[in-house]
């Protein structure tokens, strides 16, 4: 056996400087070319390596030819990319971030304080609203200082005053973040950032398109807008408005709605079937003639050595949930990093009303809170008449919207961990608390160990036979 390290992410500052000292053109070009001969070239891979790298335009035309002649898209995976993103808001990464194979680090204001840290959107600028806009800003600005200050003055600790001050900041607040993509998954998000109807959008679009056509021409080529992507942008933000009046107190935050069918008897089936030997019908046939502690015994079985950090096995995505959500943009922030889930998130919607911390009520500042939210949503809904998807600029973090959210058990146990975990933020905390609520409801034994990892210990040992 022989492991070589062909490469990894080096900054691109220091790529540029050895470019110009060797006079050598550097591009991540140059691995997908080598990778993309492996299958064809009796050579081992570290000849190919070296092969590429001394022709880069050879190595051009074979991706060129492989991943859009071909049509092995996979060779621009290879290619990988670290971008650095400020200055663009919060609404705006809501849109970057759902790309499942990339990886994002965001400045997170839970554990920031933040300024005037703001962005006029371009649908805003130089219309007879702007000025209303950019009061608006400097009135949420100073309601996000008056509540940390109330709850600093109650007593909590600065990291609740943090955490939950920020419900009032806009989603015209701006943010940082670390972003790792692969070309392919570039390539995708560029066509799709494109489409785009927010201007912001489009122009961090253009500014990865121009970079990545710089860097790595012969593996991020068609990355246009297309009336296709359009239309999925502009989804739910053409109809009409929520019948649902503003402080409804009928909102479920968690509902479930659909599920596999007798998901104990499922996954003790695939866990017959993984054992080997029998075919899945006559493993299912099997589970369905289990009593209720030999299914326990079953499942207990592929558990019983986990521990806190372990995720369950694969077969636990043979049971499936769908939920409906409702969840304010703080929720969200978090709620959209989990995309092996399947989301699909409405506009947010000032009819859902909006998620108020404890820590503001015991601090006496709900009236403080109550009327800068009634100043974003006057503003929200003089931005309509202008642009439906840029009046989302002037909501709060507090604002609400309904989320679907497909989500298969082995997920959702990786969820919880995290978001049922007493070091979770508290509205997180409480949606993860309900869908393992609901999901034991449906399959009590293979839901038993659901919950965060602070309480994994005590769990297991209560489940031991």
């Amino acid at each position: 056996m022989k492991v070589v390290l062909a490469g990894y992410n080096v900054e691109s500052e220091l790529v540029e400087e050895a470019g110009r000292r060797l006079d050598i053109e550097f591009t991540p070009e140059v691995i997908s070319a080598a990778y993309a001969r492996i299958s064809r070239d009796p050579r081992n891979v570290t000849a190919l390596r070296k092969d590429a790298r001394t022709q880069v335009e050879k190595s051009r035309k074979s991706n060129d030819s492989i991943v859009f002649g071909l049509g092995h898209s996979s060779i621009a995976e290879h290619a990988v990319f670290n971008f650095d993103v400020m200055g663009v808001s919060r609404l705006a990464v809501e849109a970057i971030e759902q790309f499942r194979l990339a990886s994002f680090t965001e400045k997170s204001q839970r554990y920031i304080k933040l300024g005037k840290d703001h962005m006029l959107p371009a649908e805003v600028k130089g219309t007879n609203l702007e000025n209303d806009f950019r009061k608006l800003l400097d009135e949420l600005t100073e309601a996000y200082e008056e509540v940390y200050e109330r709850i600093i003055s109650s007593g909590e600790p600065a990291g609740v005053a943090k955490e939950d001050a920020r419900y009032l900041l806009p989603m015209a607040t701006t943010a940082q973040l670390g972003m790792t993509v692969n070309a392919r998954e570039l390539e995708y998000m560029i066509s799709r950032l494109a489409s785009h109807p927010l201007e912001e959008l489009r122009r961090f679009s253009a500014k990865l398109s121009r970079i990545a056509a710089g860097k790595a021409p012969s593996l991020v080529k068609y990355h246009r807008a297309t009336e296709y992507f359009g239309q999925i942008a502009r989804s739910g933000y053409e109809g009409g408005g929520d019948e649902a009046t503003p402080g409804r107190s009928d909102l479920k935050a968690v509902e479930l709605f659909g599920h596999t069918a007798d998901g104990d008897i499922m996954l003790a089936a695939a866990l017959l079937f993984s054992a080997g030997g029998i075919p899945f019908g006559k493993a299912l046939d099997s589970a369905r003639r289990m009593s209720g502690p030999e299914l326990r015994r079953v499942i207990w079985s592929s558990m019983e050595m986990m521990k806190s950090h372990d995720g369950v096995r694969r077969e636990f995505e043979t049971i499936g949930m769908l939920f409906e959500l409702a969840v304010s943009s703080s929720c969200y922030a978090q709620l959209k990093r989990h995309r092996m889930s399947t989301q699909i998130a409405q506009p947010y919607s000032t009819a859902l009303g909006v998620s108020m911390p404890e820590s503001v009520k015991r601090a006496g500042a709900t009236g403080i809170f109550g009327r800068a939210v009634g100043k974003s949503e006057r503003m929200h809904a003089k931005l309509r008449k202008l642009d439906p998807r840029a009046s989302e600029y002037a909501l709060t973090n507090a604002h609400r919207r309904r989320v679907i959210l497909g989500v298969n058990l082995r997920e959702l146990y990786h969820f919880s961990r995290l978001r049922s975990d007493a070091h979770a933020q508290w509205e997180i905390r409480g949606i993860s608390d309900e869908m393992c609520g609901l999901a034991a409801g449906a399959f009590p034994v293979a839901s038993a160990l659901l919950g965060g990892k602070d309480a994994f210990d005590r769990m297991k040992n209560e489940l031991k036979p």
